[in-house]
């Protein structure tokens, strides 16, 4: 018994392993090895082999061994690669504004493909999830990830602008769209659509000034950063009063924001 192979050990990232049981063994070192053999394995059939049937065996072991190791990563990169496939489904139907429930007609369509191209894949599509459920947690996951990596870019600018404009949705309901530019230290440019908030009731200057902090709030935006505000020439939205813009003078004094209208409304985000 000289050595670890003789007694039915390997190792495995760094561990010994029994070839018998597939037990690891805390330390390496040959007396817990050995004691590992003699406790668990000393009147089994591998005690009384030869040197020679001792190293047939073990390279057969070895062999079983690397094998169920390439099948568990073989399932885990076809579960990993499903569910990344699972994201891709998604993200095409909430950027073409497709039904939620698309998602099983497209992964019926594909299993049909399937069937005439790669039978032997099938099972790996099988697995890839995409009911309703399924492509919502989807979409909101995807939805979170953007929010936090513009989060992350507003947080590196030193300057930036604010355009807004008030419209309504398929629903006739009210909605404030947010689009934001800025630039960081680097001088690179972002441009993204920030946000949208819901108007319920009325359209006042009062309830576009409060939707307008809860978004800055959400994107973690600091008011001191903002060197313009561009709008449409509504007096819900311009008014010096009770209007955004007077609202925005109030509560904040001092500042030195910049306000232009109108919007641009080739650009505008079809709410």
């Amino acid at each position: 018994m000289n050595g670890p192979g003789n007694i039915f050990f390997t190792v495995v990232k760094d561990k010994p392993v029994c070839l018998i049981c597939n037990e690891a063994v805390a330390v390496f070192k040959e007396y817990n090895i050995s004691r590992h053999f003699t406790s668990e394995h000393k009147n089994s059939n591998y005690e009384a082999m030869s040197e020679y049937e001792r190293k047939q065996n073990v390279e057969s072991l070895c062999k079983k061994l690397l094998g169920r190791q390439k099948f568990f990563k073989k399932v885990n990169t076809i579960q990993e690669a499903a569910t990344h496939a699972s994201y891709i489904v998604p993200y095409n139907i909430a950027k073409n504004y497709k039904a939620l429930s698309d998602g099983e007609f497209v992964k019926q369509c594909t299993l049909q493909v399937c069937d005439f191209l790669c039978p032997d894949k099938k099972n790996n599509f099988q697995t890839v999830s995409l009911s309703r459920k399924t492509v919502t947690s989807r979409i909101e996951a995807i939805d979170k990830k953007l929010t936090s990596q513009l989060e992350s870019k507003i947080g590196q600018f030193k300057f930036c602008s604010i355009a807004m404009d008030e419209s309504t949705d398929i629903n006739d309901t009210a909605e404030l769209v947010l689009f934001i530019r800025g630039v960081d230290e680097n001088f690179e440019i972002t441009e993204e659509l920030a946000c949208m908030r819901s108007l319920k009731g009325t359209t006042k200057g009062c309830d576009i000034f409060r939707e307008f902090q809860q978004g800055l709030l959400t994107l973690k935006v600091p008011i001191k950063n903002i060197c313009n505000i561009t709008t449409d020439g509504a007096p819900n939205m311009t008014g010096k009063k009770s209007g955004f813009l007077g609202l925005f003078n109030q509560n904040y004094p001092g500042n030195n924001v910049v306000f232009l209208h109108c919007v641009c409304y080739t650009s505008r985000c079809s709410v």
